[in-house]
This record gives structure tokens, C-alpha cells and sequence, in this order.
């Protein structure tokens, strides 16, 4: 796909996508909430949340998902963690209401290690943010141990067959499709319950029209009885 940036634009985009700062940062923000929203959206569907369940987010952008996210289930509690400190900002000054009732926190993070106890969570959910990883497994890994036995984990990415063909993704992004992530995720304790392909139509970012391609890869954390005896 051809651009009409130039590659010191495309550099720029790729770093405010991998962590958004300043107000471009915010504009960023705004446009990956609106650009992503079909499969966070789908994401929580897969999800299936149940009342009063605790739902941690990775990388949450601006969070203009939220009140959607909280009005389908009933009494969940949301915890969303951003490396990005423009983000987690954002998403407390759109989500104040939220946060009072106190059905929402919004935590920095390091990207690798999570800050929370052993098996805090019943679902985890990240979507467009596995490119950026610094170190998948080490991730992963938190991931598995801050969520609860018999909880679900999905990750939502798009596939590298779609995202090589956009020009900022030559720059600090890791691509990848399903046998990467299988790959991946044999090297954890993760077990994959499913992989559930979807496409929807969306804007680029450099502002095309494109077809995507992408995957939600539900993770599943074997009941407490089966962890003990491994």
C-alpha cells in the first residue's frame, strides 16, 4: 500500500501508536479508540462477562469504549493498565463518572510486569497492543498469573498478512497470525479454548479504506486442581 507520508511521518505515527504522547498523542488516541472500536467491541462479546466479575483491560487508549463496555454487563468492575501516561489521563478525565462510582481504576504500567496480586481478575482482554510487546512471554506470563483458575484471557490482533501491507508498520512493530501466536502460547500455560476469525471494513491510519483481517485467541487458565497437579 502506497503512502503519501513521508518516512519521518510514518516513524512518527508508528511511536504515538506504540505510546501516544502530547496532544498528538491525544489526537492518536481518539482516532485508535474510533478505529478500534468494532473489535474491542467483538472482543468483550467473545469475552462473555458475567455480573459483578473484574475485567482487566490492557492497553485501553483513551478508553471512550468504557460506558458501552459497563452498561452490557451488570456490576463489573473494570481495571484498565496503559504504558502510555498521556492515556491513562485521557481515560480518567472521559471516564470521571466511572471512577466515583467506583466501577473503574486506571493504572501505568512498565509493559511487562503487572502490578496487581495473583489471580485478581476473572477476564483479561488486550486489543491492537501485542505488535508493541517488548517481551511477549515475560508478559504473557503476568497475564496468566494475575488472572483467576478457569478465567479467560483474549488477545484481539490483526493479521500480519493485513498489517504488513501498511507503511508505518516497518517501524517497532512485531506482526503476527495464528501460527505465531499457537507458537507463542505454547510456551506459557496458557491452553487455547478457541481462535475466532473476524474482517470488518475501517479507515487506515495513513487514511484508506482497507478490508481487516483479525483474530481474537481465547486463552484459558486450567482450573486451580489442574495447576496443583502439574
Amino acid at each position: 500500500m502506497a503512502s503519501r507520508l513521508s518516512e519521518k511521518e510514518l516513524k512518527e505515527m508508528a511511536q504515538q501508536l506504540s505510546c501516544p504522547s502530547g496532544d498528538e498523542g491525544i489526537a492518536m488516541g481518539e482516532t485508535m479508540n474510533t478505529g478500534n472500536i468494532g473489535m474491542t467491541m467483538n472482543t468483550i462479546k467473545n469475552l462473555e462477562c458475567k455480573e459483578g466479575e473484574r475485567l482487566l483491560e490492557l492497553g485501553h487508549g483513551n478508553c471512550g469504549h468504557l460506558t458501552e463496555i459497563l452498561q452490557q454487563t451488570k456490576n463489573i468492575k473494570y481495571t484498565g493498565i496503559e504504558v502510555s501516561e498521556t492515556m491513562c489521563e485521557q481515560a480518567a478525565l472521559l471516564n470521571i463518572h466511572w471512577i466515583e462510582n467506583q466501577r473503574a481504576v486506571f493504572k501505568q504500567y512498565n509493559g511487562i510486569t503487572l502490578p496487581f496480586l495473583d489471580q485478581s481478575f476473572d477476564k483479561i482482554m488486550t486489543v491492537n497492543t501485542i505488535y508493541f510487546w517488548e517481551d511477549a512471554e515475560k508478559l504473557l506470563s503476568e497475564i496468566y498469573r494475575v488472572l483467576k483458575p478457569e478465567g479467560i484471557f483474549i488477545v484481539t490482533y490483526a493479521q500480519k498478512k493485513f498489517m504488513e501491507k501498511l507503511p508505518f508498520t516497518q517501524y517497532g512493530f512485531r506482526l503476527y497470525d495464528n501460527e505465531d501466536i499457537m507458537t507463542l502460547v505454547n510456551t506459557t500455560d496458557f491452553k487455547i479454548a478457541e481462535m475466532v476469525e473476524s474482517s470488518e471494513e475501517v479507515t487506515s491510519k495513513t487514511g484508506e479504506t482497507v478490508h481487516r483481517l483479525y483474530t481474537m485467541a481465547k486463552l484459558y487458565k486450567l482450573p486451580k486442581t489442574s495447576i496443583t497437579q502439574k
